[in-house]
């Protein structure tokens, strides 16, 4: 099975998917609990820590087994 990574090193640091950001449900604003003030959820600074509990990930596609008969997987 692939391994998929939950963080790419590619992909910014943004307040979005930082511990320390709550996110406001009016706008698309965060309050940052290190810097005690609101940013909009693409910023990025120097306290950003990784939650992993705030990405949202995708299951995997289940594999279509319809094109495989029931004789191919008996021994």
């Amino acid at each position: 099975m692939k391994k998929i990574p939950l963080w790419d090193t590619n992909q910014e640091s943004t307040c979005a998917y930082c511990q320390y950001a709550k996110v406001l449900t009016e706008c698309d604003q965060v309050i940052c609990q290190k810097r005690k003030n609101l940013y909009t959820v693409a910023h990025s600074c120097r306290k950003f820590k990784f939650d992993i509990l705030k990405k949202e990930v995708c299951r995997a596609k289940v594999p279509d087994f319809d094109q495989f008969s029931s004789e191919q997987f008996k021994l």
